[in-house]
């Protein structure tokens, strides 16, 4: 297992962060606005000249076939400028795609992704409800070829932009992905009254299949917070060295310096944690405890670093005008896609088994 990055991938980060630097303005740190951040066509365009969106998928549906170590180094580019682009979305959607349409239409629809002249997003939260992706209410009433759905999902990231949106719908009898093209977005919520939809999967073969899309898409925010907290740490270090309190720089307070380690070695934990999880995202099937493992790891280490940044840069961390405050924002985000911290080590606890009981009383 090599963790190293090859000289291919350092030319591709570098390719990422030029076109975030030409077209994001990663430099900004005001006019960051409260309400949900909404795509930005030309930032996404530029990444699609550079194949970002087509990475992860086979040349035989229109991609790159690189793989998700390629696509984890650039979500890393990605969280360090800290433009919210629907990498992780569309690769849970297509993933979905991939796994459960018709040949023409995965390959249409993969094809339009790689392209650009498709936005696919998956909707599978639901308002005021805790996360549990196989148990929907929005309802799915139909058969064969003819399905309508009925409900709400939200919040649904990118739902404005979509341009097909994969939906878990109770049918009656199990969870069924549903794609939908007539997306009538409001903010982040959808809203369907009878809305036209496409069965894809439904039963096992549903369940499977959106466990393995969203634990690719855990892979690629593995790699977003990944970016974010080296952004945050790279910010605090060199607010360390400059900023001067009692005549000298902060950097030279043992405590500060010893907090500032912790944040590195975190982060390399994370970087490992990371690497690693977009390695098992190219294995079939994939492995998801694994990711899941690799998602636990960076979830703790972006709320430390996180926090840290703030802390030691005080009052001006949490400021509208500075990045690191974002930066956390994000990181926190990320940590609570698809699930929460404590929903994973839930999920992977339940899931251990082989061993004997031990009864700790004797």
């Amino acid at each position: 297992m090599d963790l190293n990055i090859t000289d291919e991938q350092k030319a591709l980060t570098e390719a990422v962060s030029g076109v975030l630097a030409r077209h994001g303005n990663p430099a900004s740190n005001s006019g960051v606005s409260a309400e949900p951040a909404a795509h930005d066509p030309k930032v996404w365009e530029a990444l699609v000249e550079v194949g970002v969106p087509a990475l992860p998928w086979s040349e035989e549906d229109g991609g790159v076939g690189a793989g998700f170590a390629e696509l984890t180094v650039a979500a890393a580019e990605v969280g360090k400028s800290r433009i919210h682009l629907p990498l992780a979305e569309t690769v849970v959607a297509g993933a979905i795609i991939t796994r459960t349409a018709p040949d023409s239409l995965r390959r249409e629809l993969i094809g339009a992704l790689a392209e650009g002249s498709a936005l696919p997003v998956p909707a599978l939260d639901e308002p005021m409800r805790a996360w549990s992706p196989t148990a929907p209410t929005v309802r799915a009433e139909g058969s064969g070829e003819s399905w309508t759905l009925t409900g709400t999902k939200a919040p649904v990231r990118f739902a404005q932009d979509a341009t097909h949106v994969v939906v878990s719908a109770d049918t009656g009898s199990g969870t069924g992905l549903f794609l939908v093209t007539d997306v009538q977005a409001k903010g982040e919520s959808l809203t369907f009254e009878g809305t036209s939809a496409t069965l894809l999967a439904d039963g096992e073969q549903a369940e499977q299949a959106l466990a393995e899309a969203l634990a690719l898409g855990g892979a690629v925010l593995c790699g977003e917070a990944l970016g974010a907290m080296e952004e945050a740490l790279g910010r605090t270090t060199e607010y360390l060295r400059t900023r001067k309190q009692f005549g000298m720089p902060l950097a030279a307070f043992q405590a500060l310096t010893h907090r500032a380690a912790d944040m590195y070695a975190e982060l390399e934990l994370a970087r490992s944690a990371a690497l690693f999880a977009a390695m098992v995202a190219d294995d079939d099937p994939v492995d998801v405890d694994a990711i899941a493992r690799c998602r636990s790891v960076v979830d703790r280490a972006g709320k430390l670093v996180g926090e840290e940044a703030i802390q030691m840069h005080g009052g001006v961390g949490v400021t509208a005008e500075y990045a690191v405050g974002h930066l956390t924002a994000r990181l926190t985000q990320i940590a609570r896609t698809w699930g929460t911290p404590d929903d994973r080590v839930g999920e992977l606890a339940a899931a251990v088994g082989g061993h004997e009981s031990i009864s700790l009383l004797g």
